[in-house]
């Protein structure tokens, strides 16, 4: 099951201009989702907002308490759909928050936490990591935080693939890349002579085609 995480929110008007509610230190943002009726418009503290983005993931279920004046509040439990920035600072400056309907899938990526060192990495090996997060559709009552993957039995020579971690996954989720995708492996390392022939092929396939000058001699022998 997701981490829950939980936010003090308040609701926005979305007829004033955004850039009002940025100069008191509000970031706007926009709940949406098949299980609402409609949409809900949020203003969050910046210091709070940015609180949260160190902490959160996009398999992290947030939960969202909205404060409203003289009233109990509404509580909407959701996930961070995008977050914008803005382009100098990197601050953010929207948030969007996606909330899923029970029983219907809904598309994210589950990071991978690989653990351990491979065998074949204390013998001398290179490991390689391809993949650092799985793009599944799942059931929002089955994501999970990440996966664990042991890699400590790797050796040389040997890698892992997407169908190997399957087991690994909730059942609901369907894993959107190929069954022979490689997420992790150990190879041998490349010897000098290896390494100056890839460079020197490397070179001869950059270099400019020589076009011979036409010069009037040649155009008298055409």
């Amino acid at each position: 099951m997701a981490t829950v995480f939980k936010l003090d929110v308040k609701s926005r008007d979305p007829k004033v201009k955004a850039n009002k509610y940025r100069s008191e230190k509000l970031v706007p943002a926009e709940v949406y989702g098949p299980a609402l009726k409609e949409n809900i418009h949020l203003n969050i503290p910046f210091k709070e907002l940015e609180s949260m983005l160190e902490k959160v993931s996009e398999t992290t279920l947030i939960e969202l308490n909205l404060k409203e004046e003289n009233q109990e509040g509404k509580k909407v439990t959701c996930f961070v759909r995008t977050v914008q920035r803005h382009k100098v600072s990197d601050r953010p400056i929207h948030v969007d928050f996606y909330v899923p309907q029970e029983g219907r899938k809904m598309h994210l990526r589950i990071p991978i936490e690989y653990e351990g060192e491979p065998v074949g990495v204390t013998q001398g090996g290179n490991m390689n990591i391809y993949v650092h997060e799985i793009p599944v559709n799942i059931l929002p009552s089955e994501v999970v935080d990440s996966i664990k993957i042991d890699i400590s039995e790797l050796k040389i020579d040997e890698s892992l693939t997407t169908s190997d971690i399957k087991n690994l996954l909730p059942p609901s989720a369907e894993v959107l890349l190929q069954e022979e995708e490689v997420l992790v492996s150990v190879l041998e390392p490349k010897s000098i002579e290896e390494v100056e022939e890839a460079l020197e092929e490397r070179e001869e396939l950059a270099e400019p085609e020589v076009i011979e000058e036409r010069t009037q001699e040649n155009m008298k022998e055409e």
